[in-house]
């Protein structure tokens, strides 16, 4: 019975994130889990335990990653492959149940209420980082969509927020074991609430004043709704058709998505683009490179005498390159006989004399701490083109654009997403949605916003994971300790 129900619970905690949202399934999935660990700590053998963790990890990340398995219905020849996509569901719940499990047994004094936060905190934080990192399962999601969450966004990161989030959820659990009440209080407020205080205190006095600089961007979004690249070859047809758009267009700034560009780019030459706008424009188009027989993935800023460009620095392993490829060269039919290069450009872009944006491109939208550093800190806004024509119409794409929404609050900074076939959209500096497109439609629309220097807490926010991870292994310490002197 506890392995249907743990399969159930981990299949309704998925739907705590985009595009659903059911938010107070948390305060009944959190609590159970709470007050399951406590209770089969003492009353389980191992075997059973890992078995039934694994079983709620499977249905959480089946559902929740349903999408990984439409790219390989792209081509006819990979749709036989495409249970490799449960490889990872796979790896990912091993990853989670070795956790828990070591979390539970290497700690047998910490109440449970903080030991499960950790627990998903820590997973959150391992997926990211292994091998090629896979941060796409951050709990921090599940509040994207609460405007107020944004200003914990804001001055804490995504990692603090999403151990915040599961830890309110797990605060019904206090009326089940009343004896935690004062431990709770003391514990919390002193390792946690005081500090956080600070910062915000700290945050909020030191940046008090208002910007002085302030300026108006005016730009078009532009959503072709291209097949993907390889199953139309219409190259000359959408040529016409990106050129049709700029030539009919005022607006200063003009952005189409990822791979929009239809032909491969050779020695940055895009003089047919270049030939059609005006002197105050600026147009933005995502293709693929040609530099040394090398291919990259490149983010193009052109004006009418200048081309500048950011080659993707994340490539997607399996999608735009393989590794160990003399090991596993079967995998070519899903990667293709050619690998992207990584790029060595700065995550950087000079719109004009005043303003500076940073360029991201589809999945890199995912590593928050590969895509801020001190070069681009203070940039005014940022960009990001993606297609997401390879993820389906369910779950991937509205996932996709929520790490928007979380990056723009994180970061404070404007993000305009441009997506081939969706979702594109505009968030402001607070992570408030400014307008979104519909899935698998054109659409082209003028926007303005306002830009100033919007201070990012990047720094803080590294130092603040440092304290956490400290505090977790003093808490286990303290509470062993003082249970050794029992």
């Amino acid at each position: 019975m506890n392995k249907v129900i743990l399969l159930i619970f981990g299949y309704l905690t998925s739907l705590l994130f985009p595009p659903y949202f059911f938010f107070p399934f948390g305060f009944i999935i959190f609590p159970f889990l709470c007050h399951y660990t406590d209770y089969k700590q003492n009353n389980l053998k191992k075997n059973i335990t890992f078995t039934n963790i694994f079983l709620f990890s499977i249905g959480f990340f089946t559902n929740f990653l349903f999408w990984i398995q439409n790219p390989f219905y792209v081509f006819e020849d990979t749709k036989k492959l495409f249970f490799l996509s449960f490889i990872l569901i796979i790896l990912l719940g091993l990853i989670f149940t070795c956790i828990f499990l070591i979390i539970i047994k290497f700690n047998k004094y910490l109440p449970t209420i903080f030991k499960i936060p950790i627990i998903f905190v820590l997973s959150e934080y391992i997926i990211a980082n292994i091998f090629y990192g896979f941060p796409w399962v951050s709990f921090s999601l599940i509040v994207s969509s609460n405007e107020y969450f944004s200003f914990i966004l804001k001055n804490f990161g995504t990692l603090i927020t999403s151990y915040i989030v599961i830890q309110l959820f797990c605060l019904p659990y206090l009326f089940i074991k009343i004896d935690l009440y004062k431990f709770f209080l003391k514990t919390f407020s002193l390792f946690c609430l005081i500090p956080l205080i600070l910062i915000i205190l700290y945050h909020n006095f030191k940046h008090r004043d208002p910007a002085l600089f302030e300026e108006k961007l005016n730009f078009q979004i532009i959503q072709l709704n291209h097949q993907n690249q390889a199953l139309d070859n219409n190259s000359i047809v959408k040529m016409d058709t990106i050129i049709s758009y700029i030539y009919k267009s005022n607006a200063e700034l003009i952005i189409f998505a990822e791979n929009n560009y239809p032909y491969l780019i050779d020695d940055l030459k895009i003089d047919k683009i270049q030939s059609v706008l005006k002197r105050n424009q600026t147009v933005i188009i995502g293709g693929s490179r040609i530099e040394d027989s090398k291919y990259f993935n490149t983010f193009l800023n052109i004006t009418h005498d200048k081309v500048k460009y950011f080659d993707k620095k994340i490539l997607v392993p399996f999608g735009e390159f393989l590794p160990f490829r003399d090991f596993i060269n079967f995998f070519e039919p899903i990667s293709g006989l050619i690998d992207y290069q990584t790029g060595q450009t700065q995550r950087i872009i000079k719109l004009n004399s005043k303003i500076n944006y940073i360029p991201i491109i589809c999945y890199e939208i995912i590593f928050y701490w590969k895509i801020i550093n001190n070069f681009n800190r203070n940039s005014n806004f940022i960009i990001n083109i993606t297609n997401d024509s390879w993820f389906g119409n369910l779950l991937g794409p509205y996932q996709h654009f929520y790490f928007s929404k979380i990056r723009a609050a994180e970061f404070n900074k404007p993000i305009i997403r441009v997506s081939n076939n969706g979702i594109s959209g505009i968030v402001d500096n607070n992570g408030k949605i400014i307008m979104t497109t519909n899935l698998n439609t054109q659409h082209s629309s003028n926007h303005s916003i306002h830009l100033n220097n919007n201070i990012n807490y990047f720094k803080t926010h590294n130092v603040i994971k440092i304290y956490f991870f400290i505090l977790v292994f003093l808490s286990f310490l303290f509470n062993q300790k003082k249970n050794e002197h029992r």
